[in-house]
C-alpha cells in the first residue's frame, strides 16, 4: 500500500505536532495544507522533514479545495490511498496498525471509495467488525485514489460542512461502497462543548455550541445534500436533519447571539435557494 496523508490546519496550536507524530511514521508522504490567515509558521524541523510537504497560501480555502489538491498531488506522485486528518485528531499506535491491516485485507478493497472508523466512543466490538456507512467523517478516512477521479473529487461548492457526507453519497450513487471499521478508534474532537444549564431540570450539561457562521454552512449545505440525495439515502438524510435541528436548538436556547444566529440561518436558506454556494462573502 503506497500511502499519503493530508492534514488541514487552521491556526493550529502546539498539539498538532504531537497529533501528526502518531501517523507520520506510517505514511510515505504527508501534505500539510494550512488555511490560516496569515499563514501559520511551523517549527523549522517540520519544514526540513523529508516526508512533509507544506502548502500555505495565507487564505482560508475551506475543506474541499485542500482535499482535492492533496488528492491530485498524491495521484501524480503514484500513491494508492490518502489518509485525511484534522489537526486535532490522533491515533493510538495499535489503532492505526489495525486500521491499515483491515484495509489491506478487506476483500474487494479496490471497489471501496472510502474507509472510515469510529470516533465518538471507544468501541467494544469483535475484532474486524465493519459496516457499510454513508456518514463517514473526513478525519481518519482513507480515500481510494484510483476511484476519486471517477467519483469526481470533493465538492468545493460546500466549502466546509457536509463535504465528507456528500462524497459518501456521491460514491454510493456511482456504485461504490463506503466502509466503517467499528473496531478502530480515532481520538477526535467535534468542536467545542460548553457547559449550559438545562431548562428542564436545571442541571449543568455539556452542549455543542457553534459560531453563527458555522451554523450558516451547516444549514445551507444540509439543504444542498438533502435536495440531491434524500430520495437515495432517506435514513441518512433524516439522521443529519435531526442532528442539525438539535444543534440549532442548543444554540438558540443556550447561545448568546440569538439575533446573529437567526440572521445567518435566514441568509443560509436564501443563499441556497439562489444558488449562492462556496465561501460566504
Amino acid at each position: 500500500m503506497k500511502l499519503a496523508a493530508v492534514t488541514i490546519t487552521y491556526f493550529p496550536d502546539a498539539a498538532v505536532l504531537d497529533n501528526i507524530s502518531t501517523y507520520l511514521d506510517r505514511v510515505d508522504r504527508l501534505y500539510i495544507i494550512d488555511n490560516s490567515e496569515p499563514a501559520h509558521v511551523f517549527p523549522p524541523e517540520i519544514y526540513a522533514h523529508p516526508k512533509i510537504t507544506i502548502i500555505a497560501n495565507g487564505i482560508n480555502r475551506g475543506i474541499a479545495a485542500p482535499l482535492n489538491e492533496a488528492v491530485a498531488l498524491a495521484i501524480a506522485q503514484g500513491y494508492d490511498w490518502l489518509l485525511t486528518m484534522d489537526q486535532d485528531s490522533h491515533f493510538a499506535t495499535e489503532e492505526l496498525t489495525r486500521y491499515l491491516l483491515h484495509i489491506e485485507n478487506f476483500p474487494g478493497n479496490e471497489k471501496v471509495a472510502l474507509f472510515g472508523l469510529t470516533f465518538e466512543n471507544k468501541p467494544d466490538v469483535a475484532p474486524g467488525s465493519f459496516r457499510s456507512s454513508r456518514l463517514l467523517i473526513t478525519s481518519g478516512s482513507m480515500v481510494n485514489l484510483p476511484l476519486a477521479g471517477a467519483i469526481g473529487g470533493f465538492n468545493e461548492q460546500l466549502f466546509i460542512d457536509e463535504v465528507d457526507h456528500e462524497y459518501c453519497f456521491r460514491s454510493g450513487k456511482a456504485g461504490f461502497d463506503t466502509i466503517q471499521f467499528t473496531d478502530v478508534y480515532l481520538n477526535h474532537h467535534l468542536g467545542t462543548n460548553q457547559s449550559a444549564r438545562s431548562l428542564k431540570n436545571f442541571k449543568a450539561t455539556q452542549r455543542p455550541l457553534h459560531a453563527s457562521i458555522r451554523l450558516y454552512y451547516m444549514y445551507r449545505n444540509f439543504l444542498y445534500v438533502s435536495r440531491q440525495y434524500k430520495s437515495l439515502f432517506p435514513e441518512e438524510i433524516g439522521y443529519l436533519k435531526k442532528d442539525l435541528l438539535n444543534r440549532i436548538k442548543n444554540n438558540f436556547l443556550y447561545g448568546k447571539k440569538k439575533g446573529a444566529l437567526l440572521k445567518m440561518l435566514l441568509q443560509a436558506r436564501s443563499d441556497f435557494k439562489n444558488g449562492r454556494m462556496g465561501k460566504k462573502l
